[in-house]
């Protein structure tokens, strides 16, 4: 037990380095390399704010690198999106995981929810709006009676107050909802 803590102290050290000095690719590497994934989710779920948005931007990059490796820990991530007051960069970077693969079929409602309750929020920020859009999109395939409330939810948004990145986003994803229907 003891040198698990030292070995989860000392990823929790490399984990809050200066940024300039910090790494996640070459982090996720070593801890795929030398299977630390139930060490970088723990810290992950840590209630330190910079430690686990510096955790999840590590496990966004092993996803990246061998996204099976995220199975065990994705009903603890998804249901860590419930919490009151996470930091941006956890959300930011756990939706990371799934706006380019699968999220497990028995968490798309949770998703959904979450994820629409993050694109209506204009006050939430632009990289998790922008991820939300495209977890819903990605889901709503899978039900297409959900793309029209898609398709409702983002003709409603005000293109012109929108950043660049959201209008963005909007755009593309109406395009391909035209293409699918």
């Amino acid at each position: 037990m003891q040198n698990k803590k030292i070995l989860q102290r000392n990823l929790a050290a490399e984990l809050t380095l200066e940024i300039r000095n910090f790494k996640a690719p070459e982090l996720a590497a070593y801890v795929l390399e030398n299977s630390r994934m139930n060490e970088l989710a723990a810290l992950a779920l840590s209630n330190d704010p910079l430690l686990s948005s510096r955790a999840m931007w590590v496990l966004s990059r092993c996803s990246e690198l061998n996204y099976d490796s995220m199975t065990p820990y994705h009903d603890t991530l998804i249901k860590n999106l419930a919490q009151k007051n996470l930091h941006n960069g956890v959300i930011r970077n756990t939706l990371r995981l799934y706006q380019n693969k699968p999220a497990p079929v028995k968490h798309h409602v949770f998703l959904l929810d979450r994820c629409y309750s993050y694109l209506k929020n204009p006050s939430e920020a632009i990289a998790v709006r922008a991820f939300s859009i495209t977890i819903i999109f990605n889901i709503s395939k899978h039900y297409p009676e959900l793309m029209h409330e898609l398709v409702e939810v983002l003709n409603h948004i005000q293109i012109q107050e929108e950043p660049a990145a959201i209008r963005s986003r909007v755009k593309n994803t109406l395009q391909h909802i035209y293409k699918l229907t």
